[in-house]
């Protein structure tokens, strides 16, 4: 992990640095007024973040941290004290929920040219599939538990994949990925439930934009769905709650619910979570996501269910 040059960011703060620390995969940068959190991103990225973060508080959205940036390698915002919101706090899920709708509704038509070319919801979809397939075929080398778990329910999991795919490709998918990317509509595209933070004031911020870009807003609603929906054991009309807040503020196009419907079956938490353990990626510790992938395959048929009910609502 590079460190950032104390010289090189006093001169971007305008103000002498103290200390500089690791954080959470990042730097603590210490001065005598205040902290801030440095993340290293690619220049064009954070050029293109700064002009689209100015558009979206004229137009109304503060829901983020003030942001500087160097404009070739550093975003640095306000460190915070605070704390991440869980996803399985039904209490919090509908602020959170509205607050992404408000982002959606004024993260569209923007002036801002797009970044260089992105990996858009529909390559994601079949990239993690593909890995998936490829992670199926050599079960028999994976490490107990896993192995067990995987060799039990994994090729269930990946024909559900492939059947919303299929279900994908009937309806203009690509098409409107294209369409909400030309008009430059913005996507987070990261909503882990660590991405959300409440300050000791109450105020709610979403964070960590480096993955935002021009992309399918439907993703985003997706994404974060799936993830309240497996964190709260798919409660009974959970799909309805978070949609009917998500329209309180951002109404979804008719061609959004129908590709919803698809996403729906597509099992993204599964595939995450188990590619992350296998391939020890960072962040994944089998201690916490074994038992959420049990969960998940325990609720399977829950989830299904209320998919089939959600094509109907």
């Amino acid at each position: 992990m590079i460190q950032p040059d104390p010289l090189h960011l006093e001169k971007v703060l305008h103000t002498p640095v103290r200390r500089i620390r690791p954080y959470r995969n990042n730097w603590c940068i210490e001065t005598d007024f205040m902290w801030w959190i440095a993340k290293p991103v690619p220049g064009s990225k954070a050029k293109w973040w700064h002009q689209v973060d100015s558009e979206l508080r004229n137009r109304g959205f503060h829901s983020m941290l003030p942001m500087i940036t160097d404009g070739y390698q550093w975003i640095l915002t306000p460190f915070i004290q605070g704390q991440s919101c869980k996803y399985n706090k039904m209490s919090e899920v509908k602020r959170m929920v509205k607050t992404l709708a408000h982002f959606h509704r004024v993260g569209r038509n923007l002036r801002t040219p797009p970044p260089e070319a992105a990996f858009l919801l529909s390559h994601r979809l079949v990239n993690r599939l593909q890995k998936f397939h490829r992670l199926l075929l050599s079960a028999d080398q994976v490490k107990s538990p896993l192995r067990e778990l995987l060799l039990k329910t994994g090729k269930d999991f990946y024909l559900d994949g492939i059947e919303a795919w299929k279900r994908l490709e009937k309806l203009p998918f690509q098409d409107w990925i294209e369409r909400e990317r030309s008009h430059h509509v913005l996507a987070h595209r990261d909503l882990a439930s660590h991405n959300w933070m409440t300050d000791q004031t109450g105020a709610l911020w979403l964070i960590d934009f480096e993955t935002a870009d021009y992309d399918a807003q439907v993703g985003d609603v997706w994404q974060m769905s799936t993830r309240i929906l497996a964190a709260n054991q798919y409660p009974e009309r959970g799909i309805e709650t978070i949609l009917r807040a998500y329209e309180m503020v951002r109404p979804l196009a008719g061609i959004e619910k129908k590709i919803l419907a698809a996403l729906f079956l597509y099992p993204n938490e599964f595939f995450r979570e188990m590619i992350g353990l296998v391939e020890r990626k960072r962040g994944y510790e089998i201690k916490v996501s074994y038992p959420y992938l049990k969960q998940i395959a325990c609720n399977r048929k829950k989830w299904k269910k209320q998919i089939a009910e959600f094509m109907y609502w």
